[in-house]
């Protein structure tokens, strides 16, 4: 699923998707920057900070359900390392460990929230475009790119490889086992490896330069 599939697609287009791709993407790493900086205990500055962040959803006309989704996959990642990380901290003895869980997980989940807000409202060319802009590295944009172009290109990978293991195993459609589920994934490994470079090879061959170059420039 896409970010772009966050927001209500039926409506015309709000005025924080008319907004410059470039002020966008500089709020929210400046809102990013202010969630870690944040001291813990800090619930005031937390609240107001995830206030804001429920009006800016709220504007948006994000799909409230997805978005609850997408933070719960996020959370249990997150939950899990907070707990490993947690007991380590210095700041346990001030503020005890349970308060400690709750403010690291509240920041990442507010800087993850305000991705996806950037995300839902920002196409993903337009963001990369804002980058080159504001004057990134054209190699960390080309990466960015093509990540995300080629994501895609290996989920349909996977699930063509996972349809055809189905289908000579006939084992029914479901969740398959972690033995098949751990090769399937190392056999993606392998072709994604010879995929890289049979693409690198026929973008030099077509007089790739490490440029990326689109219409809209």
């Amino acid at each position: 699923m896409r970010l772009d599939e966050l927001r209500n697609a039926n409506g015309p287009p709000g005025w924080l998707e008319r907004l410059d791709a470039r002020f966008k993407l500089i709020f929210a790493l400046c809102f990013v920057v202010l969630v870690v900086a944040t001291p813990l205990g800090a619930w005031r500055l937390l609240g107001s900070l995830g206030l804001f962040l429920a009006l800016l959803i709220g504007l948006a006309g994000i799909s409230v359900r997805t978005l609850f989704y997408r933070w719960a996959s996020f959370a249990l990642v997150v939950g899990f390392l907070t707990l490993m990380v947690a007991p380590g901290l210095s700041a346990r003895a001030e503020h005890g460990l349970l308060a400690v869980i709750l403010t690291l997980l509240a920041k990442n989940s507010l800087a993850f929230l305000m991705m996806l807000v950037l995300g839902s409202v920002t196409p993903w060319r337009e963001v990369l475009r804002a980058m080159r802009r504001l004057g990134v590295p054209g190699v960390l944009v080309a990466t960015l790119q093509f990540m995300e172009r080629y994501l895609h290109v290996l989920l349909d990978e996977l699930q063509r490889m996972t349809r055809a293991r189905r289908a000579r195993s006939c084992r029914r459609a479901g969740i398959l086992s972690w033995r098949l589920l751990s090769g399937l994934v190392g056999s993606l490994l392998l072709r994604s490896f010879d995929r890289s470079e049979r693409v690198h090879w026929a973008m030099l061959a077509r007089g790739w330069d490490g440029t990326i170059r689109s219409l809209d420039d």
